[in-house]
């Protein structure tokens, strides 16, 4: 299943950085066996969405909410594989939708409103040619009448314009395009900030939701998965347990990396986050020669030293 192995390509890739490798669980042949459209019925899923849940790989929950196992900023991956029946009745899976039927009501919004400016101006248009058309009649020729109206004929012929780059679908204006029944929550954001991630499961496309701050627009699921695997090689974006500090500004790697934290700096100062960076890259990342552990180990050392837990 294609967005099966997206999903896979990148917890690998997080599970050779800073997840371990232990966390990420795979579905046994035919999918997970407590996902069934029976069990999963409160959800009110199209049957594809529960076809691609069951056969999703997941990442334990054990260590959810310390930025252990995040996906992304403050971003728990939500693990199906151990939902009973109840638990799909009891957990609000739906509530990450939140902001994307906010979203598509919006878009309705302003599709009636251009609709009805749309239907506005063609009743303006159609007045106008009424009264134009009331003119010619009265001072027209009948011969030159005759001669129009041949000219019109050809010129208002069927043809074939081609395909033009105008038309190109715009899958995240259209509100007809995005279908609740076909969204599948991925991973939960907490807290300010955190990253709330949809699937539509249909059109594999993610939408991302930044708790109480804003709806991102849609992007192809490989592209959303490949950007994110890019700024995690570039150290971009810093993963510490605890933290997923964005955005970060490249540093030079000369001198000593210290392995404490400077006392006289506060506890989250863009020095501290520099200093992450380099620890990762002392110890080979992005290469092959990364030591996971040793860089784990003195990333968590730092840290504490830094923030004095």
């Amino acid at each position: 299943m294609h967005l099966a192995a997206i999903m896979n390509d990148y917890y690998t890739f997080l599970t050779t950085f800073y997840i371990p490798s232990s966390a990420l669980k795979h579905p046994p042949p035919g999918g997970w066996p407590n996902i069934t459209a029976g069990a999963t019925k409160s959800l009110n899923k199209s049957p594809v969405v529960i076809e691609v849940m069951k056969h999703l790989p997941y990442i334990d929950e054990a260590e959810s909410g310390e930025m252990i196992t995040n996906i992304h900023y403050k971003s728990d991956v939500v693990d199906y594989s151990t939902y009973t029946e109840e638990d799909f009745e009891r957990y609000d899976v739906s509530y990450g939708e939140d902001g994307l039927k906010v979203c598509i009501e919006e878009m309705e919004e302003r599709k009636r409103e251009e609709e009805a400016e749309e239907e506005e101006e063609d009743n303006e248009d159609e007045n106008n040619d009424t009264n134009e058309d009331e003119v010619n009649n009265t001072n027209e020729d009948p011969e030159d009448s005759e001669d129009e109206d041949t000219n019109s004929d050809i010129e208002n012929a069927p043809h074939d314009e081609g395909y033009s780059s105008d038309e190109e679908e715009d899958y995240d204006s259209d509100p007809d395009d995005i279908n609740i029944k076909d969204i599948l929550l991925l991973s939960m954001g907490y807290e300010s900030g955190g990253r709330i991630l949809l699937l539509d499961v249909h059109k594999g496309i993610i939408h991302e939701d930044i708790v109480r701050c804003n709806l991102v627009s849609g992007v192809w699921i490989e592209d959303f998965f490949d950007d994110m695997k890019d700024k995690l090689r570039r150290l971009d974006c810093v993963p510490v347990r605890g933290e997923f500090y964005e955005g970060v500004p490249e540093v030079e790697d000369d001198g000593p990396v210290p392995e404490t934290a400077d006392e006289s700096l506060d506890e989250h100062d863009e020095e501290h986050v520099k200093v992450f960076k380099r620890i990762y890259r002392m110890f080979g990342w992005p290469g092959r020669e990364y030591r996971k552990d040793e860089a784990l180990e003195a990333v968590e050392k730092y840290r504490v030293s830094a923030w004095g837990y």
